[in-house]
């Protein structure tokens, strides 16, 4: 019986292309367009909140000549070769704080054929050794020292492992982090002091300021002790000359600037799903209305009502799911170029899309698909099946 059901209803989807068609493009853009943007927020969002989440400091330190925002400093991992005195530390440490360290940050230069790598990257060294704040995300086993020649991968980084060369040294690539929502995911890490040395040898003493790469820090992250407000703790250090950024503050900016531009783009989304389900109730009668000749006859021939029904519903389902599969899938594929395409205008922390989300999405995808359709059908598809078969068939066409 289903078998015949199917034939049936594939038969007339495709000799009415004219009617099908539209209708399968309504629902298409509807759902696509609310994915995306439900998809693209979400991704957003979950950076930010990872963030929170993996960044165990509490206050960032850099120095004022540094020509980013605090946001894209904290998240967007552009190379940004700025430096204080290392002596920077103590003073940054007083009975506020839990633990200082501090971090120093050169880039690659791909243009000078010293790297392997074809962009201009973020180097960030580290003492790894102390450094708890990159190594606890370090995926897969712990690497206790961090060789002159080794060096890790933020998880957002794609490059050779094998014969790899940055700033004319080869290195091996001994682990990379998991994502963390910050910097850390588009930037490599090695060992500070090889990447001073580094400094040393493959950039003048004037891009330093006359100073010695061995004694400069480009941040320090403060971890403070529980309970203490880190605003007190700024006050603490009011006389160090240097940016403070309170990175739960810098957070919650990114994120309502995230609210107010998805906002504007779920309304968008919601006049475009809004013309679409008019447009789908539109078609969806002028489907059904076409077919009350065919109906009539189905009836007066024996077919009951509830088969008549069976028939419609496979017909207008297999339209309806498939504009909705390839609605969500198209969604879920362009939200991160969505984000990407931010991202040039804003600093936004990206998290990774875990099987649970892409579930969840491309299943709310579906079921929006079948909640438009259903209201959009169910009025017209029982008005045709309830009418006598002999006025159906004085109307519409086979």
């Amino acid at each position: 019986m289903w078998s015949t059901f199917l034939m049936f209803a594939w038969k007339n989807m495709t000799r009415r292309i004219k009617t099908t068609g539209p209708l399968f493009l309504c629902v298409l853009v509807s759902v696509f367009a609310i994915v995306l943007v439900w998809s693209s927020y979400d991704m957003a969002k979950g950076g930010v909140e990872l963030s929170r989440t993996r960044m165990s400091a509490d206050v960032m330190v850099y120095p004022y000549e540094t020509e980013l925002d605090d946001a894209s400093m904290l998240y967007s991992g552009i190379a940004q070769s700025v430096y204080m005195d290392a002596d920077i530390i103590g003073r940054l440490s007083n009975g506020y704080a839990e633990r200082v360290v501090s971090q120093f940050y050169l880039q690659t230069l791909p243009t000078a054929g010293c790297c392997t790598v074809m962009e201009e990257m973020r180097l960030v060294g580290v003492d790894w050794e102390e450094d708890l704040t990159v190594r606890s995300y370090l995926k897969g086993a712990d690497i206790d020292t961090l060789d002159m020649q080794e060096v890790i991968l933020g998880g957002n980084i794609d490059i050779e492992t094998e014969n790899t060369m940055i700033l004319n040294m080869p290195v091996r690539v001994a682990g990379v982090l998991e994502t963390t929502g910050t910097y850390l995911d588009d930037s490599i890490v090695l060992s500070m002091e090889q990447l001073r040395q580094l400094a040393k040898v493959n950039f003048p003493a004037s891009y330093f300021g006359g100073r010695a790469p061995m004694d400069l820090v480009t941040c320090a992250l403060v971890e403070l002790k529980e309970g203490v407000d880190p605003q007190e703790y700024i006050r603490s250090v009011e006389d160090v000359q240097a940016r403070k950024v309170l990175i739960s503050s810098t957070a919650d900016t990114v994120q309502d600037e995230i609210m107010v531009l998805f906002r504007l783009l779920a309304g968008t989304a919601a006049v475009i799903l809004l013309l679409c389900v008019a447009a789908l109730f539109s078609q969806m009668q002028a489907l059904i209305h076409s077919r009350y000749r065919e109906i009539g006859y189905l009836r007066s021939i024996g077919v009951c009502r509830r088969d008549v029904y069976k028939m419609f519903v496979l017909e207008i389902g297999i339209i309806v799911l498939a504009a909705g599969v390839l609605a969500s899938a198209a969604g879920l594929t362009a939200a991160r170029s969505v984000i990407e395409w931010i991202r040039q205008y804003m600093s936004l922390p990206l998290g990774g899309w875990s099987g649970g989300a892409i579930l969840v999405h491309f299943g709310g995808g579906l079921l929006l698909t079948v909640s438009v359709s259903a209201v959009s059908a169910a009025v017209p598809l029982c008005r045709a099946v309830r009418m006598p078969p002999q006025e159906a068939m004085t109307r519409g066409e086979l």
